[in-house]
């Protein structure tokens, strides 16, 4: 096996960003910080008005206009921002299309792009093709100028990928660039600002990780390393979640929820996910559902789809989950339920008359070709399909 590590240096886990972002600006050598947020965390927030006070002179500017799933007008008009600023540190306040923004500016700065037409150059299109220039990211200098220090306020994981994924508005497609150090350069973990996401949001991205953590070790490319992160990250989930659920104010269970994600993320671009994920990006292009949703519904419907090769590897992440005596996929849809999240595709507004183009369009995308069962058709797509409906 080979494993390859990432860019990311430090996480930080249950302090406040307000403290530990000043120190590491200072470890990095940055002095203009740009900041990256949601129009309702900076607006908000008293915890948004503390930060900028405590970066002081440091504070070089903020964009707040990112839509959901990172359309790519946004992501030009932030490039447009952060290069007036100056900035030498983008930090990331929120969720994962926050993040995603970040790397793909970070992309475009590293690579002089300037317009719509050469950031295309560098994009993977979600039918599995690429720009004739994605490769080259990297190039141009050793590592980014500019690199990002991420701040979640949702457990989706974005911040230990070095793929960023940003909607084509016009076709309804994401596209993905891809660098070798646009992972953010540190994590930080602060349940108190955490703890002003929505609840739906907040639990429906944790199901989101949680699928990284079910998928990776169902891939047939894992290794025992990355098993041990995943079956403990699945464990602690299954514990935490319900404890935030119950008690929004359960800083120390939102805490054992961000680090669950950092071992369910740690094979993010090292293992290749399945069907729950791929189908899971068509449903969040062309029907628009939130991430987190699209893995409350899929994720038990892939599972019991491809229960009937793969039930003995299965045993072990109902175990994990506490439910030894339910099949994974009953076991999962169980712990989402709990949670009060939706379970079917009707619960998130998807018509049936949409899915046939669904699985026309998820059969082309390669993770859904990654799937362990072999998926060859669109018709095998619409099996899982009806059984999420």
């Amino acid at each position: 096996m080979e494993f390859n590590y990432s860019a990311l240096e430090t996480v930080v886990v249950g302090k406040s960003v307000n403290t530990e972002l000043p120190k590491l600006a200072k470890k990095l050598s940055t002095e203009r910080i740009f900041l990256f947020a949601s129009n309702s965390l900076s607006k908000t927030t008293d915890g948004f008005a503390q930060l900028r006070e405590a970066l002081g002179n440091s504070y070089v500017g903020l964009f707040d206009q990112i839509g959901s799933h990172t359309p790519r007008s946004d992501v030009l008009a932030a490039l447009s921002e952060v290069r007036k600023s100056n900035a030498d540190l983008m930090v990331s306040l929120g969720g994962g299309s926050i993040i995603d923004a970040c790397k793909a500016v970070q992309l475009a700065l590293d690579q002089n792009v300037n317009s719509e037409e050469e950031l295309l150059q560098y994009a993977l299109q979600s039918d599995g093709t690429q720009g004739p220039r994605w490769g080259d990211f990297g190039l141009l200098s050793d590592h980014s100028r500019v690199r990002q220090i991420a701040v979640p306020t949702t457990l989706s994981g974005a911040e230990y990928s070095n793929n960023a994924g940003v909607l084509n508005t016009q076709s309804s497609a994401k596209e993905g660039y891809r660098g070798k150090d646009l992972c953010p350069q540190c994590i930080v973990y602060d349940p108190h600002l955490a703890a002003s996401t929505p609840e739906w949001l907040w639990l429906s991205t944790a199901i989101r990780s949680l699928d990284h953590a079910v998928e990776g070790f169902c891939s047939k490319e894992t290794s025992p390393y990355l098993d041990a992160h995943f079956l403990h990250a699945i464990s602690m989930f299954a514990e935490s979640l319900p404890q935030v659920k119950t008690d929004p104010d359960n800083l120390q269970a939102r805490s054992l929820n961000f680090q669950a994600v950092w071992l369910a993320c740690c094979g993010l671009g090292t293992v290749p996910h399945g069907a729950s994920h791929g189908i899971g990006y068509i449903l969040g292009s062309f029907c628009g559902v939130p991430h987190g949703h699209t893995s409350c519904v899929m994720l038990p419907a892939v599972l019991q789809w491809n229960g009937e090769e793969f039930s003995a590897r299965q045993k072990s992440i109902s175990t994990a989950l506490g439910k030894p005596e339910l099949l994974a996929s009953e076991a999962v849809k169980e712990l989402v339920s709990g949670l009060q999240l939706p379970t079917s595709l009707r619960e998130v507004g998807v018509e049936q008359t949409q899915l046939d183009k669904i699985a026309e369009k998820a059969i082309l995308h390669p993770v859904v070709r990654h799937n362990p069962r072999s998926l060859t058709s669109a018709e095998q797509v619409r099996e899982i399909l009806e059984l999420a409906w």
